[in-house]
């Protein structure tokens, strides 16, 4: 809701295609980071790729929770997905280590 707020206010105090504009150029700049990040740091495609729906509907609720978890909330929930990530990570590296 914060966020709303924010955009609320930058739309009443400056022209609406400014904000407009600079909100596209934020945008572009984030994808493009995505793209090197993925690339540069993780050496694979990101998911966007493999799955349109899961990048424009998912991915927001997952920087969602991460902000959540990063603010001290819901615990529980963030160690049940680490140990979820910690088995997902395991497996991928099992298949990675039986092509070889």
């Amino acid at each position: 809701m914060s966020f709303a707020s924010l955009s609320n206010k930058l739309m009443g105090k400056y022209n609406r295609s400014k904000v407009n504009t600079i909100a596209i150029a934020v945008h572009i700049v984030s994808w493009i980071a995505q793209f090197v990040g993925h690339g540069k740091y993780e050496g694979r495609k990101p998911a966007l790729l493999d799955n349109l729906v899961q990048a424009l509907f998912l991915a927001p609720l997952f920087v969602w929770y991460e902000v959540l978890f990063k603010l001290g909330l819901y615990k529980g929930l963030q160690r049940e997905v680490e140990v979820g990530i910690e088995e997902q990570v395991a497996k991928m590296n099992a298949k990675g280590k039986g092509k070889e």
